[in-house]
């Protein structure tokens, strides 16, 4: 599935020396867009935008701040099993942050998405869920409710948040991106060296499952029925400068499995004109309690960037044996070879047991030169195999354009084609096309 992972913006007019502390920025990467850009890795950031300060108690609900997103998406599908299906909403993301007193504020945001009756099938079959709940109505939930702290060199956030790590992200790429009930919290320990600690106990979002606008538990163990009590995740963070970068992750999710995740990424410049970005990563992952959720993925990430052109490759090899598979976490996963659609960890799911190798390549234009700035086109190809049962490829056609600067327009085409399957399908392939427009204040 798509992964849009972005660096945070940081705004704080009325106290600038705070901004610094919280995140590192990349400049580069606000630069450049488009999707391939977003999976170079180790850029797992919190989107923060940093409170006024305040005076006093009061002050704190007299200077806030109303934000929102306005999204209106359309999506069609053709199905596996040979029914089309498409959906129009109008939702977004609507909320307020109080000012910060003492270091501490308060954020809160509704999602929703609103089904446009006039504009949707009549008929249920031909109806696409992906962008409503379970029965296929309009939801609107909480998304956002949190207390924040903020001092020089720490930040935590406690209640429902919205965070980006490799296991855990926000994964936005219908109408409400993924969001956590717990606990998370960023330390500069100095301008090098970076930590996050959270723990996690339930989400909601599309990736959560049918019924996305419910809060639930992050992982049921099929083999003993029970439910998971939550996650730890803990990361150490070397930054090199600010487009070189090494991470070292850990994650010990009740019921499912311990995980560490390692990765090194950033920038070679040879001139004004060209520059590569690289990415290598690795996870190892061990069951806990028979949960059959156990492997080793090793992953390589390059793109080539000159001028307005750039083109990527990207391999993953997931090392599985028994009746085990490997898990994409809480959202889009952190693998290189992540397509619109397909990733290593549904190839896996699929077919327990079995290695999976997968490559992607691509390239685009960022039309910035000609004129059109924030309108990058691209084109992506990706397969995946398994050892023996399973094979797929998928292509990607993805347009993005920053209209203004409050004004989003993203387009994914996806061409998804079944090689080889343990089962016989009426549908061997199916075409996906989703358009989202954002207006953000």
């Amino acid at each position: 599935m798509i992964d849009l992972m972005m660096d945070a913006t940081l705004v704080n007019q009325e106290n600038p020396q705070v901004v610094a502390m919280v995140v590192q920025e990349d400049t580069r990467m606000q630069e450049e867009g488009g999707f391939l850009h977003t999976k170079e890795g180790g850029r797992y950031q919190v989107v923060t935008v940093l409170p006024k300060e305040a005076d006093s108690f009061d002050q704190t609900f007299e200077y806030a701040d109303a934000f929102g997103t306005l999204r209106v998406a359309g999506i069609h599908a053709d199905s596996l099993f040979g029914t089309d299906t498409s959906a129009f909403a109008i939702g977004g993301q609507f909320g307020f942050q109080t000012a910060s007193y003492y270091g501490f504020s308060a954020r809160m945001a509704a999602y929703t998405s609103q089904k446009v009756s006039a504009l949707n099938p009549s008929r249920p079959e031909n109806r696409n869920t992906a962008f409503f709940d379970e029965d296929g109505n309009s939801f609107t939930y909480i998304g956002e409710a949190n207390i924040a702290y903020d001092n020089d060199n720490l930040r935590v956030e406690v209640g429902r948040v919205r965070i980006d790590t490799p296991y855990a992200d926000s994964d936005d790429i219908r109408m409400a991106p993924n969001t956590f009930e717990g606990v998370w919290s960023h330390f500069d320990v100095t301008d090098s060296w970076k930590i996050q600690a959270m723990y996690l106990t339930r989400w909601a979002g599309f990736d959560s499952g049918e019924d996305q606008d419910q809060y639930k538990k992050l992982f049921e163990n099929s083999q003993n029925g029970e439910m998971s009590d939550g996650a730890f995740g803990a990361s150490l963070q070397y930054v090199i400068n600010n487009v070189n970068d090494i991470s070292l992750w850990y994650y010990h999710v009740d019921q499912m499995s311990d995980i560490v995740y390692a990765e090194a990424a950033g920038e070679i410049t040879f001139t004004d004109a060209f520059h590569i970005e690289y990415g290598l990563q690795g996870s190892t992952i061990k069951e806990i309690k028979n949960s059959h959720v156990e492997g080793d993925v090793l992953g390589a990430l390059a793109i080539l960037d000159y001028n307005m052109l750039f083109l990527s490759g990207a391999v993953n090899y997931a090392f599985v044996d028994g009746e085990n598979s490997i898990t994409d976490g809480f959202g889009g996963g952190p693998y290189y070879t992540s397509l619109d659609e397909s990733t290593i960890g549904f190839v896996s799911e699929a077919a327990p047991g079995e290695d999976v190798y997968s490559y992607r390549i691509g390239g685009g234009v960022d039309l910035n030169d000609w004129g059109a700035d924030g309108l990058v086109i691209e084109y992506i190809y990706g397969d995946l195999e398994s050892s023996s049962t399973l094979g797929f490829n998928e292509q990607d056609v993805i347009i993005t354009y920053d209209i203004t600067d409050h004004l989003y327009l993203e387009g994914i085409f996806a061409n998804f084609d079944i090689d080889k399957s343990p089962v016989d399908l009426d549908v061997e392939k199916f075409n996906r096309y989703v358009v989202r427009l954002d207006y953000s204040f």
